[in-house]
């Protein structure tokens, strides 16, 4: 029956004192004789102790309360006799334990059990062998057994003698291991052996000796690592089953884990019920705690003094928080530290070191990776020595073995290394080892696929992180974090960790600008990282255009080509992120006629990417289209993956985006809204956060608002909004506010509009990004003519139209003229209409030099209203002309 560890405690103590009045103050002082407690705390786990015993009547048949003075215990106890009945009561499953999440294993012992006579246990500490080891003799379908305590037994000589001692065979031979042989043929029990792990040699020679003279013993053994016995069939208890993502209470309660953590508070608090809100915290403490049993009784056990949010918050620290268990458990099961001091006491001491170094390696490893951590030779199958042990896990797989310690096990070895003097030698390898992976896994991340691998890499990372932040400590070895943070560069930027990019890079810089000349091939790389457009930071401007001016100036006096090509690519995006076109055009020229020196063709192809983007936001669509295209049939024959590293997004992704307004510019709709639709499929199918950014911000979000398909608009804004704050791309995060400042006010809502677009457009220009200013402008200045506030709307359209002017922006200067047009129309004065359509004509012209029949049908339908309001009949004539 579920009884918590201070429930068992009162009714120990009361039945040993059958009868007896025991005050309040007598049963707080034996229950808790260091803790002060209130008599209520008393009250609950009484109450939870005659619920457990159904002692709930009117009159108690069990424990009787005198009110205002104590307790007593008043049922009758009866003695259990017999040596059978004690013997299998001592293997039962102990009262007040339930389990869970071991009837497969339970099922598969017993039935491994009836075909082999020999069987081990193998887990790690606390994990639950001797449970299960009690459930499984305690079957029905088992014969009688005895138990056998090994905790205590040290030396491998003394074996027999407890094993011996343990059947009650006390009148002995020279021969103990005849004698326990023969008791076993003529009495027909089963012999378990636990806690084997600190006598294992003795107690394999001992079972073999036993199994040889009684072919009808049969033998189960609880074990951290296996007897290598003959005949020995090993069965590995693995960790309680956690939680995947649980949307609720319901469905983390399918979990083992949580369900003993839910058991185990309910008995210590005397009532506690999982609730969706504490979910997180439960599964984060269960997972922190790798489904170790013992570890994650001792952490319910805590919450008589702190909130469950409060111990998973605090569970890096687990040895010191879980030190209290139930009071009757095994000295070495009372505490998480004493069950591995326990295992860590029986290793060697080369081991021990080995374990501990091994704790600086954070997740799954490979052989190879422990190889270059450990100090010493330490050959696989010595690995595999801890794996036996228990100590670390070992999962194969068709690539080869991984290993892996669990985390409180990495927790303790990693305070033992602290302890010792190796610590700073051990962190400099695995920083020295990181390093090394990681230049493999540039060549790797710019061959392959997006899409393939990215799990492999995310594995690095939190090795990544111990190694930088060890690096740049006061005793660690700065240059070596410098190279450690250079070689993670395109690792950050394929898993858009761009946060803790920016973090590492400037330590980096830190520290290399303090010392001029000592590395500046190292200085250019992270000032090229500094300065990516990474679009998340509103209020950072300066990590812009300056990191790439310096990026620059650092790899022309180098001769770096490469990175020469990466920082003009670099002060183009910016100029075109500033709605300055013409400056971008001369970025991209120059980057074409850089090209060559690269000695990677591709560039070039990037560089026609880069001058057909610059004609769209020049009006030239029919250009930028002819140049997209070629520029796509020449990257589509080349492996893709390296560019989308070197120049921040995926090539196809940007050129698509691109293609796609040019398209709806050029009248051609429903090709403008496939493009889109595949690009944003695709994005999201590669896994690249910043391509998908950007196609939704620069395609999907403006081509379905001007589209008309707000429905649509509506999807993408929200998908907008919430994949860039999960990123923290800032920047995009408040395009999402401009659009649906738009859609606002297609909705017919101006002044909805006003209040998201203008804080969106001061934060836009504040950071430097002002791609969308003009065009936003033109939104702005619709939604204060709809609310009468025409000066104003004319001095947003005007600043728009000057922009252009200045920049060569003329991708919507159509559509500037046409809503200008609609501004002057609302005037009160004569000439209003006649200057209006004079502005449409502006407009016109402009569509038609363009091409840009999206811009023409809305301006061609004004011309018509005008006309048909009396105020135009020349512009009528016109609209009805063919227009080129």
């Amino acid at each position: 029956m579920p009884l918590g560890s201070r429930a068992i405690d009162i009714l120990s103590f009361l039945a040993s004192h059958p009868g007896e009045l025991k005050t309040n103050a007598e049963i707080v002082k034996h229950v808790w004789p260091d803790t002060f407690v209130e008599e209520a705390n008393l009250r609950v786990h009484i109450s939870a102790l005659r619920k457990a015993l159904d002692d709930t009547q009117r009159e108690s048949a069990i424990i009787a309360n005198v009110p205002g003075r104590g307790y007593a215990f008043i049922a009758q106890l009866t003695p259990q006799t017999g040596r059978s009945a004690a013997s299998k009561a001592s293997a039962a499953r102990p009262r007040g334990a339930s389990i869970f999440g071991r009837d497969d294993s339970i099922g598969q012992i017993s039935a491994q059990l009836l075909r082999s006579r020999l069987l081990t246990i193998v887990g790690p500490g606390g994990i639950g062998k001797s449970t299960v080891a009690r459930a499984v003799v305690g079957g029905d379908a088992m014969p009688e057994a005895v138990w056998v305590d090994l905790s205590d037994v040290m030396q491998p000589t003394l074996v027999p003698t407890a094993i011996a001692s343990a059947l009650g065979i006390l009148s002995r031979s020279d021969d103990i291991i005849r004698d326990i042989a023969d008791h076993l043929g003529a009495q027909g029990v089963m012999l378990v052996l636990d806690s084997c792990e600190q006598s294992v040699d003795g107690v394999a020679s001992a079972v073999e000796a036993i199994m040889d003279l009684s072919p009808s013993a049969h033998i189960l053994a609880t074990s951290r690592e296996p007897l290598r016995a003959e005949g020995e069939r090993v069965h590995r208890l693995p960790p309680l089953e956690l939680p995947v993502a649980p949307a609720g209470a319901a469905e983390a309660l399918t979990s083992p884990a949580v369900q003993l953590f839910v058991e185990r508070a309910d008995a210590c608090l005397g009532t506690y019920e999982l609730t969706d809100r504490d979910v997180p915290f439960v599964v984060a403490i269960c997972a922190q705690l790798d489904g170790i049993a013992l570890a994650i009784e001792l952490a319910a056990g805590r919450l008589e003094a702190i909130s469950v949010q409060e111990l998973a918050a605090s569970l890096s620290d687990c040895f010191r928080l879980l030190t209290r268990g139930r009071r009757t458990a095994l000295p070495r099961h009372q505490t998480l530290r004493a069950t591995l001091d326990w295992s860590y006491d029986a290793l060697t001491d080369d081991d021990r070191k080995a374990l501990q170094e091994l704790s600086v390696l954070r997740g799954w490893f490979a052989a190879d990776a422990a190889a270059r951590i450990l100090s010493a030779d330490f050959p696989e199958n010595d690995l595999a020595s801890l794996v036996a042990k228990s100590l670390v896990g070992a999962d194969k797989q068709p690539s080869g073995t991984r290993y892996r310690l669990l985390d409180t096990t990495r927790i303790y070895a990693a305070e033992k290394l602290a302890q010792s003097s190796d610590m700073d030698l051990t962190m400099a390898r695995l920083a020295q080892y990181v390093e090394a992976r990681l230049a493999q896994a540039e060549q790797e991340l710019y061959a392959r696929p997006e899409r393939d691998g990215s799990d492999d890499y995310a594995a690095l990372v939190t090795n990544l992180r111990a190694a930088l932040d060890w690096s740049f400590r006061e005793q660690g070895d700065h240059l070596l974090g410098v190279r450690l943070t250079v070689a993670a560069l395109p690792l950050f930027f394929r898993l858009s960790l761009l946060d803790e990019c920016l973090v590492a890079v400037s330590r980096a810089i830190g520290f290399l600008d303090a010392r001029p000349g000592l590395d500046e091939r190292s200085r250019m790389k992270l000032y090229a990282a500094l300065g990516w457009p990474q679009m998340r930071a509103t209020d950072a401007p300066e990590h812009g255009i300056r990191a790439w001016s310096t990026t620059l100036k650092i790899a022309e006096q180098i001769g770096d080509v490469d990175h020469q090509l990466r920082a003009i690519w670099a002060l183009w995006v910016d100029a075109i992120n500033r709605a300055e076109p013409d400056a971008g055009m001369g970025f991209a020229e120059r980057f074409r006629a850089r090209a060559p020196g690269s000695g990677d063709p591709t560039d070039a192809i990037i560089g026609r990417r880069m001058r057909g983007a610059t004609l769209h936001w020049q009006g030239r669509h029919h250009e930028a289209c002819d140049e997209l295209r070629q520029m796509l049939d020449e990257y589509s024959a080349l492996r893709g993956g390296q560019h989308s590293i070197r120049f921040q997004f995926d090539q196809r992704v940007t050129a698509r985006i691109i293609l796609a307004r040019a398209l709806w510019v050029l009248g051609d709709q429903d090709d403008a809204l496939r493009e889109m639709r595949e690009t944003v499929d695709y994005a999201t199918e590669i896994g690249h956060g910043l391509s998908l950014s950007n196609a939704l911000a620069e395609a999907a979000c403006p081509i379905a608002l001007l589209a008309g398909r707000n429905d649509l608009a509506a999807q993408y804004i929200s998908q907008l909004r919430e994949h860039t704050k999960a990123l923290s791309l800032d920047v995009w995060h408040t395009y999402a506010d401009g659009f649906e400042a738009e859609l606002d006010l297609l909705d017919g809502d101006p002044q909805k509009c006003l209040s998201k677009l203008g804080p969106a457009m001061r934060t836009l220009s504040s950071a430097g990004f002002t791609l969308f200013e003009t065009y936003f402008r033109s939104v702005a200045a619709r939604a204060m003519l709809r609310l009468s506030r025409r000066p104003e709307a004319l001095g947003e359209i005007d600043t728009a139209i000057g922009h252009c002017a200045r920049t060569g922006e003329k991708w919507c200067l159509p559509e500037l003229h046409r809503v200008r047009a609609g501004i002057i129309l609302s005037g009160q004065d004569d000439q209003a209409a006649g200057r209006a359509a004079r502005e449409l004509d502006t407009a016109l012209n402009i569509a038609c030099e363009t091409r840009a029949m999206a811009w023409q049908r809305r301006i061609e339908r004004d011309l018509s209203a005008l006309s048909l309001s009396g105020s135009g009949p020349d512009h009528a004539t016109r609209a009805g002309t063919p227009l080129p």
